[in-house]
């Protein structure tokens, strides 16, 4: 299989050359909460919501970039030793790839070992994501090496590997529960370990799912712990359908922005992938040729197998126990990320594995030299599509610097302790750190309001001994420092339902500065696609915050506005038994579903369903209607 230093060693040089040349990254979740949730449980903070609903995610896995970035490590080396890790992926490809071939001679073992991890290693989510923060590249190593840990499982040590895989399975999916699916799913490979009797069989299961239940417990126990006794329900706000905890609505487990609407649209699941348009299954364009790929293979070699006639033509190479369990899982976990989220960070594990399955079924169905055309013609043309329409990073990207957020905050905001209080959806938590340790941070969006009874946040607005105030990039200030009118305008009409409003003579800036001209950032710019700062998209402001009166005809407004989507979420299926609270929307109103990735509003009379990615909407029918009682009309676009 090669030395363990060039395996991994190549690997983690290319990732590490990658994310040089991608520059650094400034993903959309990283600025909303991943370096804020690792700051929040190292300093014990007492915010309430301030990310909104990732607030209360398990901040584990994000402690180790919290702590480089805040030591003051360089934005490179950082990413470079992110990348180096993620790199690992692929060395694990290949090492699985080496246990499916080897009925192969050992130069045509190597060839289609690197070829299958190649072809695993070309999808834009993954590139797109090596190097920062994301958990995704970062759990997908341990899943990949249990999975490599099982399929070299004998009846010698299968107990031993179970056991081990089911540490690495249970550390991936505590960290991020999404894997969790994929951690159920490899029991199939415990299972199905050829070879042994079934008491051993049995034996190794149980291994398995003990040494996933231990560090399951080390890993999540603690913060799952915490949320229980804090609100009441472990997974807080998740899954509060089960809990009922009085802080938040009862928010189910979902995740439906790319979820197939029926079977039909599962099926041609694979296929659409091929297509360039973003938001399909990914936040980004990320054209996918390899799955429709395998299921033509799969379908070609089901046939071959079937028919005699066909069965001439295909390859001896004989599948054997340890390929049919590995196809059995890719399966499964394919099914389960599809069916539960079909986000592309999500199926990271599938998208990597589909490299060597690829490979083995092609060596399944056709003589070796037309395996190595088609795994090349694959390859060359899913590295064509993606680099003509995918992005190198996720959200948006900058030069190096040395620091990986150089905010200047001034000198107020360091020394004098606030409450602030932000409506935008993007909360900006990252700069909470550069404020005084004693300051508070609550999200309003998504919300109650005191009238409608809000629990701790309504305590934390009446405890008064700090000013309150808001931040947000959309406040950007003018040159007579104060934001536009129009920006006061759409603030004051989300603030007021909390009883304030923007005091415009009291503002300041929070400028990102980049420090780039070090030796480092100016070598590392030198090479990277990106050529501009982000100094003006970066800087947020701040407003100090006034008590105000609502208007009761305003707030009488929101009542009826309220019972009619009360009703809606009762009666349209399109809402899937979500529920929220009630917001303004400039002169409209709306309410906001963070599991449906989507948001209801009126609109100039009508109520509509619109996606937040996708140019659409859901027209349900007229308001009067609704009140009326008239009977309900919902899905029309």
């Amino acid at each position: 299989m090669g030395r363990p230093l060039a395996l991994f060693g190549v690997p983690a040089t290319l990732c590490g050359a990658w994310t040089v040349f991608a520059g650094k990254d400034l993903n959309w979740d990283l600025l909303h909460y991943h370096y804020y949730i690792a700051h929040s449980l190292l300093h014990g903070r007492q915010d309430y919501f301030a990310a909104r609903t990732e607030s209360y995610l398990n901040p584990i896995g994000y402690v180790p970039f919290y702590l480089m970035v805040s030591a003051g490590w360089h934005s490179v080396v950082v990413s470079v030793l992110l990348a180096a890790l993620h790199g690992a992926s692929l060395a694990l490809l290949y090492a699985l790839a080496w246990t499916l071939f080897r009925h192969h001679p050992r130069r045509q073992r190597t060839a289609l070992s690197a070829l299958a991890a190649a072809v695993g290693a070309a999808s834009a989510v993954f590139w797109a994501t090596v190097g920062t923060s994301f958990l995704d590249p970062l759990l997908a190593v341990p899943m990949l090496g249990a999975v490599v840990l099982l399929a070299r499982a004998q009846p010698a040590d299968a107990i031993q590997r179970s056991a081990w895989a089911g540490v690495l399975f249970g550390a991936a999916a505590a960290l991020k529960y999404s894997n969790a699916f994929y951690a159920l799913a490899a029991l199939i490979l415990c299972i199905a370990i050829p070879g042994i009797a079934w008491s051993r069989r049995m034996r190794a299961v149980a291994a398995y799912a003990a040494g996933g239940a231990l560090v399951v417990g080390l890993l999540a126990g603690p913060w799952l712990a915490r949320l229980a006794r804090e609100f009441g329900n472990p997974f807080f706000p998740h899954l509060n359908a089960l809990f009922r905890s009085p802080e938040a609505p009862p928010f189910r487990l979902l995740a439906a922005r790319f979820t197939p609407q029926d079977l039909a649209d599962a099926l041609a699941f694979p296929f659409r992938l091929v297509s360039p348009e973003s938001m399909f299954y990914a936040e980004i364009s990320a054209p996918d040729l390899r799955f429709a790929v395998l299921a033509f293979a799969a379908a070609a070699l089901c046939l071959a197998l079937l028919v005699p006639r066909f069965r001439a033509g295909t390859s001896r190479a004989s599948f054997v126990a340890d390929d049919v369990r590995i196809f059995c899982f890719f399966l499964v976990c394919l099914v389960a990320w599809i069916a539960t989220s079909g986000t592309g960070r999500y199926g990271m594990l599938v998208l990597l594995l589909i490299g060597p399955c690829l490979a083995r079924v092609l060596d399944r169905l056709m003589p070796l030299r037309y395996v190595y055309l088609v795994l090349l013609l694959l390859l060359a043309g899913q590295i064509v599509v993606c680099a003509m329409a995918s992005p190198v990073r996720w959200y948006i990207a900058e030069r190096w610097s040395q620091n990986w957020f150089p905010f200047e905050v001034p000198e107020r905001a360091q020394k004098e302790p606030a409450l602030y209080l932000t409506i935008e959806p993007q909360a900006m938590t990252v700069v909470i750190p550069f404020l005084h340790r004693d300051s508070a941070f609550a999200s309003l969006l998504g919300r109650p309001s005191p009238s409608q009874g809000s629990g701790r946040l309504e305590l934390l607005l009446q405890r008064g001994e700090r000013p309150v105030r808001t931040v947000g990039g959309g406040l950007r200030l003018q040159e007579d420092g104060k934001p536009r009118p129009d920006v006061v305008a759409e603030y004051d009409s989300k603030l007021m339902r909390f009883g304030f409003r923007l005091d415009t003579t009291d503002c300041f800036s929070i400028p990102w500065r980049a420090a780039d001209q070090n030796v480092l950032s100016r070598w590392a710019n030198r090479l990277s696609v990106q050529r501009y700062a982000l100094d003006r998209i970066m800087s947020l402001a701040s407003c100090a915050l006034v008590r105000a009166e609502r208007d009761l005809l305003d707030l009488e407004e929101e009542r009826r506005v309220s019972a009619v989507f009360d009703r809606i979420e009762r009666e349209c299926r399109l809402l899937r038994g979500q529920t929220s609270v009630t917001e303004r929307l400039g002169a409209e109103w709306a309410r906001s579903y963070t599991g449906l990735d989507a948001r209801m509003e009126t609109r100039a009379g009508r109520v509509v369903l619109v996606p937040w990615f996708k140019l659409m909407y859901f027209d349900l029918g007229a308001l009067e209607s609704w009140q009326r009682g008239d009977p309900a009309r919902c899905g029309a676009r």
